[in-house]
């Protein structure tokens, strides 16, 4: 079976589709399709946190290494990486350079003020019940949050990273991951971050003579005319 979740003309999204009996199977058949792929790049959100230890903790319940499956592994930072393959969590950029507010970086968010579309909503309540009624309306909805990270990777993420990996000697996890900032903290609590609040700009007063200093410099040095010469340089500074 085969449909297409394309949610604008320049974002198409064709999907085909695997029918596994249950978790396992799926899990199983997820491995085979990246040792078949041999991807280099694997890109997630929120990827070190979510996605990857999610299959992993599952894949042990089966008795499958993901690591020895597809050579992605938890690291001692508690990042995934590869041995063969870059790991791209799309989040770090969002939350370096994408310049959007700290409350706005979930996924959906993202989607909306970076790639210019609604992405597909479904109440928790009614997704059981859309399975057997809707299932194609579910299967959009199960795949919309991959096409947002797939087409945000593409449009933000992949030139910026490989760009800055020809001027800083790291690879590219580590260049998308450099000068993230590091979870605080205090007590066994976190320490929530924030935008800077009660910070004020002044003015300064510039005296007279440092106008007229500057302006001397830019007739005479930088212009050629003296600056006797100006007829209505009186008028003008006034």
């Amino acid at each position: 079976m085969n449909f297409e979740y394309t949610p604008k003309p320049s974002f198409p999204g064709p999907f085909h589709i695997f029918n596994e009996p249950n978790e396992e199977a799926v899990i199983r058949r997820f491995f085979k399709h990246v040792a078949e792929l041999r991807p280099q790049i694997i890109v997630t959100y929120n990827g070190d946190f979510f996605d990857w230890p999610f299959v992993d903790e599952r894949a042990k319940g089966y008795g499958l290494d993901m690591e020895k499956e597809i050579g992605v592994g938890l690291q001692a930072n508690g990042e995934y990486r590869g041995r063969c393959v870059a790991h791209m969590d799309a989040i770090y950029w969002v939350k370096r350079d994408s310049y959007l507010p700290q409350g706005s970086h979930g996924l959906k968010a993202v989607t909306k003020y970076k790639l210019g579309y609604d992405p597909v909503e479904v109440d928790p309540e009614d997704m059981v019940r859309y399975a057997s009624e809707r299932p194609t309306e579910m299967a959009a909805y199960s795949v919309s949050d991959a096409v947002a990270t797939y087409y945000l990777y593409q449009t933000y993420v992949h030139m910026f990273v490989f760009s800055l990996c020809t001027i800083i000697p790291m690879g590219p996890d580590d260049v998308l991951r450099k000068s993230e900032p590091l979870t605080k903290f205090h007590d066994g609590h976190l320490v929530e971050s924030e935008t800077y609040i009660g910070g004020h700009v002044e003015c300064l007063e510039a005296l007279i003579d440092n106008v007229d200093r500057d302006l001397t410099f830019a007739i005479e040095v930088e212009s050629g005319v003296q600056r006797d010469t100006v007829s209505n340089y009186d008028e003008v500074t006034s």
